[in-house]
């Protein structure tokens, strides 16, 4: 049998410690005094297992001394039951707001008594037991946290040839500084692992770029710099450690202000990113780079002084200095600190099913969002209430920012992609579709100018995202949009229609724009509009006389034909001719007013455009030609991205959308 339990009873009456001790003295170790003061003095020397306390006595009562004990750290762990010969039912529920686990009634009835007691002990063992497991599995996920971080930190390292054990080394050295600082032991060990990882953004900097041996491109320089930004984001849900994503964002802020990414200046810094951006530069210079050799020592503190009060916190670097004065930086880290493996060869197991990874196949890994499957899942129940639009949202140049900046970046562009599609509305289904599709679901909306808010609230959040971050800046987003009702009732067909209004998008429309599916007329018309362009084409390319073959009234037309005939024939540039055509968005008819007006911002919007050697004339009455001379197939986006820009600037309305089809007078396909 185990050692007895320790009971302490406090009760004025000495009879009643008496009979207690009697009832209990066989299964407990009892010990006996009659005022709060001597449990006091007792229970500085000794914690029993059990307190029985009663509630009414002389000087110090029941409740007053329950108060001090909840009020003491350890006391507080201790459980309490109140003896009492008060019935009343307010006595007890104040003694249980307070703390006590049980009540004992006197006079005492043995069996009661003896059972509470048990009972009582019995449970608070259990939760020991189960503190004691809880803070173990904690320190085992601690551990796994620290070996994981410590890993990623070494691999991080490891795309810069030359700093690796970097990140280890700052981690140290931040260390260093925060015990001279007189930080307590848990913030020193805090900000070891706030350093540790306040490089992680440079995962999704290309290695051409973070090992380039000669100087930087703007671009490249912005994207090593966005490393904050994207730091930040990595880290900003991980809450074991305080202000672990703070080090990350602000590391590279300097005392006057002039650093990146927020400008912060003197105190607006936060505390550990000051201190690791000094002890980050000090590695800087002391290591060898891409670029350059390490710095001698001499180079290196004369550095560190010149930035004193402009690159970083005055009284931080006179800490630091004193550091280096001292000799109690520790250069040379533990070998066993810089490779801590997360897992055992020992407990890897093959054969591993989704199921038992605990990975969550709901969810895109990448972006958090719904999986494709639980997305059409999701959208399908909620086109059950009878109302929705779905939105096919693709990502333009996002395959030219791949192959550029490599696909860790384009992994960083999507997850970025995703945030903004979940800031516009929690209430909205969105899910990936694979690629650099998303499916965007807004239940509820019933006709085209919801339809239109919403497109334009996603593209605005876009667009301020694209103001913070720079890898953005050649990224847009075009929209296809169909309605529950108007385009299709069902989730297959609703997702086809938006798709092929996406496709109109991208081939017609030009880029950070949305449409919706068109109706069979509508594509007719755009149709005819590529035959019209075609025959043109040839018949310049056959010396056809225009005359008959067009019944138009535009004096100016028959000069541009002529002009384009006899050009293509004296010179060997090359001639493009894009054909712009007016239409109704949603298929509506359109008062001759309207077209007449939106043909005329059309006309202004091309003459704003167009350089002083290219011509244009109107075509028809929606249409357009423009005839560019010796432009080469590349740039020709540039210049029908500028007139749809300016088109929809001056109109300043979407209901009459273009399109345009383009041509090369000596190549005819489309």
């Amino acid at each position: 049998m185990g050692e007895k339990k320790t009971i302490l009873i406090v009760d004025d009456d000495r009879w009643n410690l008496i009979t207690a001790q009697k009832l209990l003295i066989e299964e407990y170790k009892v010990v006996g005094v009659n005022s709060g003061k001597q449990a006091f003095k007792y229970l500085e020397k000794y914690t029993p297992d059990l307190i029985l306390l009663d509630i009414f006595m002389p000087e110090i009562g029941g409740f007053e001394v329950m108060k001090i004990l909840q009020e003491h750290e350890q006391w507080c762990k201790i459980p309490v039951i109140f003896l009492t010969a008060d019935k009343k039912t307010e006595s007890e529920a104040e003694g249980f707001e307070m703390g006590a686990h049980d009540f004992i009634t006197k006079p005492f009835d043995p069996r009661i008594m003896l059972n509470r007691i048990r009972r009582t002990i019995e449970l608070e063992g259990y939760r020991q037991n189960l503190q004691q497991r809880l803070e173990e599995k904690t320190r085992e996920v601690e551990l796994v946290m620290i070996q994981a971080i410590t890993t990623v930190a070494n691999t991080i390292d490891a795309k810069d040839d030359y700093t690796k054990g970097h990140s280890i080394r700052v981690a140290h050295y931040s260390e260093a500084l925060a015990r001279k600082l007189g930080w307590s032991e848990e913030e020193v060990q805090n900000i070891h692992y706030i350093a540790l990882l306040h490089d992680i953004g440079k995962i999704g900097v290309p290695d051409s770029v973070l090992n380039k041996p000669f100087k930087l491109t703007n671009i490249e320089f912005e994207l090593i710099k966005n490393h904050t930004i994207m730091g930040a984001e990595i880290l900003k849900d991980i809450k074991m450690f305080k202000d672990v994503n703070v080090g990350a964002k602000y590391h590279h802020e300097r005392y006057d202000g002039k650093g990146y990414p927020n400008g912060l200046k003197g105190e607006e810094i936060p505390l550990v990113a000051r201190i690791i951006g000094i002890v980050d530069s000090y590695d800087a210079m002391t290591s060898n780079r891409v670029y350059r050799k390490r710095l001698q020592d001499e180079v290196v503190k004369a550095e560190l002084l010149k930035g004193r009060g402009t690159q970083f916190d005055p009284e931080l670097i006179d800490k630091f200095m004193e550091l280096l004065e001292e000799g109690n930086l520790q250069e040379n880290i533990p070998e066993e600190d810089m490779v801590m493996p997360i897992f055992n060869s020992d407990k890897i197991y093959g054969g591993i099913t989704k199921e038992e990874s605990g990975l969550d196949t709901k969810m895109d890994y990448l972006t958090g969002l719904l999986g494709r499957e639980q997305g059409e899942k999701e959208i399908e129940e909620s086109l059950r209430n009878g109302s929705g639009c779905v939105m096919m949202i693709d990502l333009d140049n996002f395959r030219q920012l791949n192959e550029k900046f490599g696909h860790l970046a384009g992994d960083y562009v999507l997850k970025l992609t995703a945030d903004v599609l979940k800031e516009v509305s929690e209430k909205d289904i969105v899910c990936r579709m694979g690629g650099d599709e998303f499916l965007y679901y807004a239940e509820g909306i019933k006709d085209k100018n919801e339809a239109v808010d919403k497109a334009e609230q996603i593209l605005s959040v876009f667009a301020d995202k694209k103001k913070e971050i720079e890898i953005l800046q050649d990224i847009s987003l075009s929209i296809g949009i169909s309605l529950f009702g108007i385009d299709g009732g069902d989730f297959t067909e609703l997702v086809r229609k938006a798709d092929k209004a996406l496709y109109h998008v991208k081939q017609a429309e030009g880029k950070t724009c949305y449409s919706f599916y068109q109706s069979t007329d509508m594509l007719k018309t755009l149709e005819q509009s590529k035959a019209d362009l075609n025959r043109l084409v040839g018949m310049v390319e056959n010396r056809e006389s225009y005359e008959g073959a067009f019944q138009i009234d535009y004096a100016e037309f028959g000069r541009v034909y002529d002009f384009v005939v006899h050009f293509s024939q004296r010179n060997n540039q090359e001639v493009q001719l894009i054909l712009f055509t007016l239409y109704s968005a949603d298929g509506s008819d359109i008062r001759l007013e309207q077209m007449e007006h939106a043909m005329q911002c059309m006309e202004q919007a091309i003459v704003k455009s167009l350089r002083g050697v290219d011509v244009g004339t109107r075509y028809s009455s929606s249409q357009f030609l423009v005839v560019l001379m010796g432009t080469g197939k590349s740039d020709i986006r540039i210049v029908t991205d500028r007139i749809v820009q300016n088109y929809f600037k001056l109109y300043g309305k979407r209901d009459i959308t273009l399109s345009y089809d383009i041509a090369d007078l000596h190549n005819t396909e489309m």
